[in-house]
């Protein structure tokens, strides 16, 4: 039989080793808490980490987008050229325009035959001529509205030409209107042919409104023109259709307009005796060509390449004409606003890469033309500096353009500088043929920094050594003076030999070159003296230049031997 005091103590000790369980399975539980707590910190320290490298490999992809193999592939596809649809390109791209300038030419001849047989009344031409206009115009619309938008477009651009081919008849030809009527009813159809670009975004339609619009004056018999007409014609269908071109950046637009507006100003030209009093009003199509286009270059941000080509091929030609059309005084005033105008524009927009090398060549090319002007003694030394501002510009933007200048402006320096021949000491010659000889050093050494390939610098030695052997023999020719041309050749000679030395010393130091150039002279010495000089000289003079010549090739060989 149990006791009280043995259930007690067997009790105690259950209950001992129940309190026991719960304190382990607390402790371990515990322990799992604080496991568990650890982990999720780790796991949430992991995730922050993780979520800062998304961020930072979405940021390099929108810095640095990464093309993926599909993309890629994706785009060579697109690049595989498709095959010409002839269809297309016969009858709907090529056939459209020819075909109504064809039958534009065709309205133009008929209203001049019947003109000329008298069938119709000058009234009734007029109103067939609007009616034919207007029909183009409806039937382009038309044509549209069926999908037909090439056609269309042709339609709607040859009714342009047509209306201002009537209106100029009507007012020059047939005298029914006076020139404010028929400048009016020309900025319509200017306006009209504008609207239809707009509308129908066709460039087609704005190219042949601005090639008939541009002619338009020519195809019409006048015994009599109205140049300040005529000027304010052409320059407002430049301005209105340049803008247009820009707005929508209509490249083919763009160059048809100011190419075909320099064409008009030289059939005028050619067919028309300007009056001296109306020159300025004659030239006011190329001024304000100019103009527009850096206008357009400073304010319009579309095609910027396209536009500063442009503008310095239109600075050329607007050098020529001013040359061509005013005196000298004139002429510089004129260049002397074009240069301040771009040396302003240089100062605005110096940081610029594609506007600042434009305004350099523009400016340069206006400052030389002053120098033409009125300093024409030192229009070579400009030649040369202006190569070094093209040069340094190209060193500095990389502008393929200035690099072409540069060679263009040497090659004229070149061309120039072997047309003179020094005939004393004190001489504009003398100083041109310094000026090209320092210029030349200088410029191949600056070449050769930039274009590290040794081709250039070979060259480049080679061409000025040629150089020198020709300037010294001028020298000998005025050393000698009067004592005779046995003289001159032993000089030309001596001076030559001297020069190759003079080479393979360098070379010791640093042009390495130079030892290849300072033998190349010896043996173009010995040829000068064999073949020009060894049939004139005396027999002293000839073993004095084979003795002189003969020792220093022993102690160049001597130099340079190796064991």
């Amino acid at each position: 039989m149990i006791t009280p005091h043995v259930f007690y103590d067997q009790l105690s000790v259950q209950l001992k080793g129940y309190f026991q369980y719960l304190s382990n399975s607390m402790s371990m539980n515990l322990l799992k808490r604080r496991d568990w707590v650890e982990k999720s910190e780790l796991l949430e320290k992991r995730i922050e980490q993780l979520e800062e490298r998304v961020r930072f490999l979405e940021e390099q992809i929108h810095t640095k987008p990464n093309i993926s193999q599909p993309e890629r592939l994706v785009k060579q596809q697109q690049q595989v050229k498709q095959p010409v649809e002839w269809d297309v390109l016969i009858f709907q791209k090529i056939l459209p325009p020819l075909f109504i300038v064809v039958f534009i030419m065709g309205i133009i001849w008929g209203f001049k035959a019947v003109s000329d047989y008298g069938f119709l009344q000058p009234a009734v031409k007029v109103i067939i001529g609007y009616v034919v206009g207007f029909v183009l115009i409806a039937l382009g619309i038309w044509q549209i509205k069926k999908s037909r938008k090439n056609l269309g477009h042709m339609l709607l651009g040859g009714s342009i030409p047509i209306l201002m081919l009537t209106t100029f008849a009507m007012h020059q030809l047939y005298n029914i209107s006076g020139p404010t009527v028929a400048f009016i009813f020309n900025l319509i159809w200017i306006a009209l042919g504008l609207f239809f670009t707009y509308k129908y975004r066709s460039q087609g339609i704005g190219i042949v409104a601005i090639v008939g619009g541009v002619f338009v004056p020519f195809l019409i018999k006048s015994t009599l023109p109205n140049i300040p007409l005529f000027s304010l014609y052409e320059t407002v269908l430049f301005i209105v259709f340049l803008w247009i071109a820009l707005k929508y950046s209509y490249k083919a637009l763009y160059y048809i307009s100011v190419i075909f507006l320099q064409v008009a100003i030289l059939v005028f030209f050619i067919f028309t005796n300007v009056p001296d009093a109306y020159k300025w009003i004659a030239m006011l199509p190329v001024f304000a060509q100019h103009v527009a286009l850096l206008v357009s270059l400073l304010k319009t941000k579309q095609m910027l390449k396209e536009q500063a080509y442009t503008l310095f091929s239109i600075m050329l030609l607007t050098v020529l004409w001013i040359g061509i059309i005013f005196t000298d005084k004139e002429a510089t005033a004129l260049m002397v606003i074009i240069t301040l105008i771009y040396g302003i524009c240089y100062y605005v927009y110096q940081k610029d890469s594609i506007r600042t090398p434009i305004f350099i060549a523009n400016g340069s090319v206006a400052l030389l033309n002053i120098m033409q002007l009125q300093l024409d003694n030192l229009l070579f030394e400009g030649i040369i500096g202006l190569s070094y501002i093209y040069f340094f510009v190209y060193k500095s933007f990389k502008h393929i353009l200035h690099l072409i200048l540069l060679s263009i402006s040497y090659i004229v320096a070149f061309y120039y500088v072997l047309s003179f021949s020094i005939m004393s000491w004190i001489s504009w010659e003398m100083l041109h043929w310094i000026v090209f000889l320092v210029g030349t050093v200088y410029g191949v050494y600056l070449l050769s920094r930039i274009f590290i390939e040794k081709t250039v610098i070979n060259i480049g030695v080679s061409f000025i050594a040629s150089m020198i052997l020709y300037f010294l023999h001028m020298v000998a020719t005025l050393l000698s003076g009067d004592i005779g041309s046995n003289a001159e050749r032993v000089i030309t000679s001596s001076l030559w030999i001297i020069v190759a030395i003079l080479f393979m010393v360098v070379s010791r130091f640093s042009l390495p070159q130079g030892k290849y150039v300072g033998v190349s002279i010896l043996f173009v010495t010995l040829a000068k003296i064999i073949l020009f000089d060894i049939s004139f000289v005396s027999v002293a003079i000839k073993a004095f230049l084979f003795i002189v010549l003969g020792v220093v090739g022993l102690l160049v060989s001597r130099a340079y031997y190796k064991k």
